[in-house]
């Protein structure tokens, strides 16, 4: 129950954040309806869901399942086949950006994190480790593929996140320096046509000086970092937050929750935050490191990475130590594709700790 245990705490917080953005300002003018409890309502049906078909899975799958050259194939062929499917939509709908599937319920980039960590464990764990390069280079390649098909959407953010989450991987299945630095360097050589020009640029240059134009590319982190203004240490209190109200803070229920609790809760609430994620991503590593068994150890590593990445990357794109960059935060953000794959997670997380721990 330990590793549900921060899981629960998170998502409660999501939930409670929820509650704060979209029902208290329509109590303040007096009416309220079902519609504002949609959100809220949706996030907790698909948590329940996700946790009731993961605690069953545990009961009747061994984890081991998973270590599969045709389950692992048949992860990254999927995801990559899913991301095919968003550029063909992309194509037939005349749209300059599209990163979703049937009209905005599945990002498939979700599934994409989970693919590509199922994938690279058993991948190094049937070559014996990530030792020489011959043998990374095609799983290399397979996850530059995916990483490509991002960068059309285009979802930069998102492809350079699965890079770094694959070189993290490769890197604790023991990949040494002479393999790690062509790896690394191929994928940098793969990002750079990507990175150049287009809202790119516009995003660096809002968060080098988002008061350059506050009306439209720094609006938002601006008003993110008055958020965490305002909050102060304690929190402006429960619903006396403004970054709720119309004209405040977009997105605040999902890429910018942590300003909406900065706000609400200060420091103090964001530091409850942060504590909470490392005590969830710190287990996850401990017990990676007690797991005998080289794919169970290398999925533990790479889930917990995983929400590493997007609590720390989220926590600088919100306080502007990064450029902007739409990430939700696990559990504690509103996003139905997000809190799915994050629960099959630890699900199998959970499946991995209660079989392998010494």
């Amino acid at each position: 129950m330990s590793l549900w245990l921060p899981v629960f705490i998170l998502f409660a917080m999501g939930e409670f954040a929820l509650i704060i953005y979209h029902v208290l300002p329509s109590l303040y003018v007096g009416s309220i309806s079902l519609n504002v409890l949609k959100k809220p309502l949706l996030q907790l049906t698909v948590f329940l869901t996700a946790f009731v078909f993961v605690n069953y899975l545990e009961k009747k799958f061994d984890y081991s399942v998973l270590k599969n050259k045709r389950i692992a194939y048949l992860f990254i062929g999927f995801s990559t086949l899913m991301l095919v499917l968003v550029l063909i939509n992309k194509l037939l709908t005349g749209k300059a950006v599209n990163r979703w599937l049937f009209g905005g319920s599945i990002q498939p980039l979700e599934f994409t994190k989970l693919s590509v960590i199922v994938f690279l464990s058993y991948y190094v764990y049937s070559k014996g480790g990530a030792k020489e390069f011959r043998y990374i280079f095609w799983a290399s390649f397979l996850v530059g593929l995916n990483a490509v098909l991002l960068f059309l959407q285009p979802d930069k953010g998102g492809a350079v996140s699965i890079m770094t989450l694959t070189l993290l991987i490769l890197f604790a299945g023991g990949m040494p320096a002479k393999v790690y630095l062509p790896v690394t360097l191929g994928f940098v050589l793969l990002s750079l046509p990507f990175l150049r020009g287009g809202y790119v640029k516009e995003r660096v240059l809002a968060w080098k000086d988002p008061f350059s134009d506050p009306t439209d590319s720094g609006y938002q982190i601006i008003q993110s970092l008055y958020a965490f203004a305002h909050g102060g240490l304690f929190g402006t209190g429960i619903g006396q937050g403004v970054q709720k109200l119309k004209g405040g803070l977009p997105l605040a229920d999902t890429d910018y929750i942590i300003a909406l609790i900065a706000e609400e809760f200060g420091f103090v609430g964001v530091l409850m935050v942060s504590l909470v994620y490392a005590y969830l991503v710190g287990y996850l590593m401990v017990m990676s490191i007690r797991v005998k068994d080289i794919f169970g150890k290398l999925l533990l590593f790479g889930c917990a990475s995983s929400f590493a990445l997007s609590f720390l990357w989220n926590l600088a794109m919100a306080t502007n130590l990064l450029p902007s960059k739409g990430i939700a935060l696990p559990f504690l953000s509103y996003g139905l594709s997000n809190l799915l794959m994050s629960t099959i997670m630890v699900g199998l997380c959970n499946m991995v700790i209660k079989k392998y721990t010494v």
